[in-house]
């Protein structure tokens, strides 16, 4: 009865320790651990995407799942599962999705590709603002971002902070928008005075998760300004 009963409370511990949230910050050796490597993915690129209207192509750059012929056999057996159409992204409506680890740019009429960066970072959707565009002339991209295991886990996936960058439309000027350890919650657009306004989340009881102690941020970007500066701004 003793054995039974034993047996019955380590399960509980163990089901209780797999069901616990973990936390999305962990704010001890994060800099120091370097990403695992999986060698199940490959890294590929889209045919390039020619933003409407411009003078500029783009192409989406991911990782493609490999699938094992035989998993007790040695790595070199990975290969692509039957019917793989070899996307990695989607584009809609002046908007590119995916899990994607870069982007490239080229001028039409050049045969330069440009990087948009050079950092291990996950770029799930990059966001060509065609309004702007189209009233002031000015173009820009802003991108929803993962650029670190804050987590600390050694990889990079939607478990970690996302975060916002913007670009010119040639990759150029790619910077963040928001500080280090803030969630980004929402961002829109007032089109009427041309700003972007942010909102994010601040851990700042430092428990390694968002909850009603933390502190919201409101920032605004005037796109119009090429310095693109970010204000903070307090509307209570």
């Amino acid at each position: 009865m003793k054995t039974i009963f034993s047996t019955l409370i380590t399960l509980l511990l163990l089901a209780s320790c797999t069901t616990e949230k973990k936390p999305k910050v962990v704010y001890t050796d994060q800099e120091a651990k370097t990403l695992v490597k999986d060698t199940s993915m490959v890294i590929v690129a889209d045919l390039p995407i020619l933003i409407d209207s411009t003078n500029f192509l783009m192409h989406p750059i991911g990782a493609l799942q490999l699938y094992a012929k035989d998993r007790k056999i040695a790595s070199g057996s990975w290969s692509y599962a039957s019917g793989t159409n070899f996307n990695i992204a989607s584009y809609d409506n002046h908007k590119v999705y995916g899990n994607l680890t870069n982007i490239k740019f080229k001028e039409i009429g050049t045969n330069k590709l440009v990087a948009l960066t050079d950092k291990d970072i996950r770029i799930t959707s990059a966001d060509f603002l065609w309004d702007l565009y189209e009233r002031t002339g000015k173009q820009l991209f802003i991108y929803d971002v993962i650029d670190a295991d804050t987590n600390a886990d050694r990889t990079l996936d939607d478990k970690d902070i996302k975060t916002l960058y913007i670009s010119k439309i040639d990759g150029s000027s790619f910077k963040r928008l928001m500080p280090k350890n803030h969630e980004l919650l929402e961002w829109k657009i007032i089109p009427e005075i041309d700003r972007l306004y942010v909102k994010s989340i601040e851990d700042t009881n430092k428990n390694g998760s968002f909850d009603k102690n933390d502190k919201l941020h409101y920032n605004y970007i005037n796109l119009v300004d090429d310095a693109l500066e970010v204000i903070d701004y307090y509307p209570y």
